[in-house]
C-alpha cells in the first residue's frame, strides 16, 4: 500500500510540475497599410548663397524676377522684360546696385523651403528703400516657378 500511495504521490506531482498548455494563436487582424509620410511643413530661413535665389520668382505686384548666379537680374511682365538690374550677394542680404531713378538698397533675402524644394522668397528691407517700385514689389512674398 505504501508503493501504491507513493506512485500516486509522483503521478501527482508530475502531473502538476507539466507545463500549460500552450495557447492556441488566435486569427492576426488585417492590418491598414502605413499612413503615408507626412509633408513637411515649410521651413524659412536666410539665404545661405547665391545659389538660393536663382530661378525664377513670381511676386503678385510686378511679375516675375528671375535672378541669376552671375549678380544680374530681369524683370518681366507677361514674357516682356521691363527692367535689368545687377546685384549682390552677402549673408544673406541682397544687395540692389543703383539703376536710373532707383538708388541702391539692400534686402534680407528669406528662402521658405518645402521638402528640400524652395518654394517662397520673402524680401525683407535693411533701413529703407526711396524706390517706390521696388519696396512695392517686395511688399508681398514671390513664389518659386523654376530654376
Amino acid at each position: 500500500m505504501k508503493k501504491l500511495a507513493l506512485l500516486l504521490l509522483v503521478a501527482i506531482l508530475l502531473s502538476a510540475c507539466q507545463s500549460a498548455a500552450a495557447p492556441q494563436p488566435t486569427a492576426v487582424p488585417p492590418t491598414e497599410p502605413p499612413a503615408p509620410a507626412p509633408t513637411s511643413s515649410p521651413v524659412e530661413a536666410l539665404a545661405g548663397s547665391v545659389n538660393d535665389l536663382v530661378g525664377v520668382w513670381w511676386f503678385p505686384k510686378v511679375g516675375m524676377i528671375e535672378f541669376k548666379v552671375d549678380g544680374t537680374s530681369r524683370v518681366s511682365v507677361k514674357g516682356e522684360t521691363v527692367a535689368e538690374g545687377n546685384f549682390t550677394f552677402d549673408n544673406g542680404k541682397v544687395t540692389w546696385v543703383s539703376r536710373g531713378s532707383c538708388g541702391a538698397a539692400t534686402y534680407e533675402a528669406y528662402v521658405a523651403r518645402q521638402d528640400g524644394k524652395p518654394i517662397q522668397l520673402r524680401m525683407q528691407v535693411v533701413g529703407s528703400d526711396s524706390c517706390s517700385d521696388r519696396a512695392n514689389a517686395f511688399s508681398s512674398p514671390g513664389k518659386f516657378q523654376n530654376p
